[in-house]
């Protein structure tokens, strides 16, 4: 017991300060310097999005930008909807948009990687946005977006957010919100100091010029997340490009939540399959993945043993009120940072469900299985 305690405790120092690094991190937001109207291309791989489709493309044509500057790819990936039809009906209205039709993803190749790469491919500018097929842009997004693009940087992260302040949701979808804008904090202060960790597909842009000089996907095709965050770390180590993160809010995008435990154990189990592969692309980053999921496994075992024995008590209650204190710290400046102070008040539920909860989703996520748009993955497709 007493070496539990003493490991309990470097622990929870190495956390800590990991957090406190955050919280700094986010004093700093980057600014959009970039001041000229470039072209750009916009990609979004959909799956049987027949009930959103229509609403982002709408969103996307209503850009507050010259319509010869940009174009809407949209890669049907294998739809059995009515998602293809949608697209064409738009395409027929307005000429910036294309569709491109995947019927059948080649061996060795995630579907979505495969639909994105098929839109890069017929992308005509040097700057790409992409987001999901559900999420809402405002009218401003392309031109905030670009403004990141000086032209030193090769790779903008954006906000993404479930849902909006005031919207409807329920207990399960808050809880999301609030933990989704804590990661997206934690991913703006790393960006901020120098050292990104992570992005979402929800929203993100690059450049065609870095998408070439580590090969695409290429070396990735075989997972079946990271489209974001594997992508986000090649561009950082194999090229010189900075990369930024895009803090203003008219940048921001909407997503929706899972709708149930179910769903939502799916999305992050999938979501946590690409940890282990931290190992070849950032070690640093691999090293605060397994810090997270060790202090929340030391939390659930030490703390009871504490008791049950009547053990260093004291100290290990400091310690759960470390964790607790220095998560409160990046929740609050994080729901600051990011206008969604509605959601702090889910810091507690959140703070109890969440060390079983990154316990359950960190195992299955290096060796489960889970389903993600009607297909059923291992948590690692293997060449």
């Amino acid at each position: 017991m007493n070496f539990l305690v003493i490991f309990y405790i470097s622990v929870t120092i190495f956390y800590t300060v990991t957090l406190i690094y955050f919280f700094v991190g986010m004093f700093f937001p980057q600014k959009g310097k970039n001041k000229q109207q470039n072209g750009v291309s916009i990609i979004i791989a959909a799956r049987n999005e027949e009930k959103n489709i229509g609403n982002i493309l709408t969103d996307l044509i209503d850009q507050n930008w010259p319509d010869s500057l940009y174009e809407i790819i949209i890669a049907d990936d294998e739809s059995t909807d009515k998602t293809a039809e949608i697209v064409r009906e738009f395409s027929q209205k307005c000429q910036n948009i294309q569709l491109v039709q995947i019927h059948k993803v080649p061996p060795g190749f995630s579907p979505k990687k495969y639909a994105l790469q098929q839109a890069v491919t017929k992308a005509r500018h040097e700057i790409i946005l992409s987001t999901d097929a559900d999420c809402r842009v405002g009218p401003h997004w392309i031109e905030s977006m670009v403004s990141y693009f000086t032209p030193d940087v090769g790779f903008v992260a954006g906000f993404s957010q479930f849902g909006t302040p005031g919207s409807k949701q329920n207990f399960l979808e808050r809880l999301q919100a609030f933990d989704f804008v804590q990661l997206m904090g934690a991913n703006a202060a790393t960006f901020n100091w120098g050292h990104p960790l992570a992005a979402s597909g929800q929203n993100l842009g690059y450049r065609k010029t870095a998408y070439d000089k580590i090969g695409g996907y290429r070396k990735i095709s075989h997972r079946i997340s990271g489209d974001d965050i594997l992508f986000l770390q090649l561009v950082r180590k194999k090229t010189t490009y900075k990369l930024a993160f895009a803090s203003y809010p008219p940048a921001y995008v909407v997503s929706k939540p899972q709708k149930n435990l179910i769903g939502l154990f799916n999305q992050r189990i999938r979501w946590a399959s690409n940890g282990s592969y931290q190992i070849k692309l950032n070690i640093p980053f691999f090293l605060y993945l397994v810090l997270v999921f060790t202090f929340n496994f030391l939390s659930l075992l030490v703390v009871p043993l504490a008791f049950v024995y009547n053990d260093s008590i004291k100290i290990v209650i400091l310690c759960l009120l470390c964790k607790a204190m220095s998560e409160f710290l990046v929740a609050v400046k994080s729901t600051f940072y990011f206008n969604r102070t509605d959601l702090l008040r889910f810091f507690v539920p959140w703070f109890l469900l969440q060390m079983p909860y990154v316990l359950f989703t960190g195992l299955l996520g290096s060796l489960g299985t889970f389903s993600w748009k009607d297909r059923k993955h291992t948590a690692a497709i293997r060449k």
